[in-house]
């Protein structure tokens, strides 16, 4: 059962590898540590690549997730100038939960937040974790669904592509 459901993830983030192929990060907006709207389209087009991760705090992948990216994160933003920013879908009631939960673990990201779940209504998500990884000009390099043990080199692999 272990082998298939690894199986089931790899060919997963194979398959959204592919068919993500330098199409632009669609229109959508969230909010910002301030409360501030950030379109995230607009954002992701800095110059720098950056990871954009959706999740909650209930979400045990997202965590793991989150938590792989912690050991990779200082590396990879000095190596390639990597940005990871995180968008939490949990409600309203539960924002600053996940603020103290990414404090709490170490997550120093770029923290935002989707507390109406728009951006998943409006690109049609279905599930976390919701992970894009998009050049500095807003071109999708790869998208992840959900967390494998291989997630990191992945990643590494595609950044060493830009």
């Amino acid at each position: 059962m272990t082998y298939l459901r690894y199986a089931i993830l790899l060919l997963t983030l194979l398959i959204s590898s592919l068919i993500t192929a330098q199409e632009s990060f669609p229109e959508a907006t969230v909010m910002n540590e301030k409360g501030e709207s950030v379109a995230l389209h607009e954002y992701v087009k800095s110059g720098t690549p950056k990871i954009i991760s959706l999740w909650a705090t209930w979400c045990g992948p997202c965590r793991m997730e989150l938590n792989g990216l912690k050991n990779v994160a200082d590396e990879w933003e000095e190596k390639y100038g990597l940005e990871i920013v995180t968008v939490s879908v949990d409600v309203p009631a539960m924002v600053n939960r996940a603020r103290k939960m990414a404090e709490t673990n170490g997550w120093d990201y770029t923290f935002m937040h989707d507390a109406d779940q728009k951006l998943m209504a409006d690109l049609n998500l279905n599930s976390i974790p919701h992970s894009w990884l998009v050049d500095g000009n807003g071109k999708i390099i790869s998208v992840m669904v959900g967390y494998s043990a291989n997630y990191e080199q992945h990643l590494e692999r595609k950044l060493k592509s830009l």
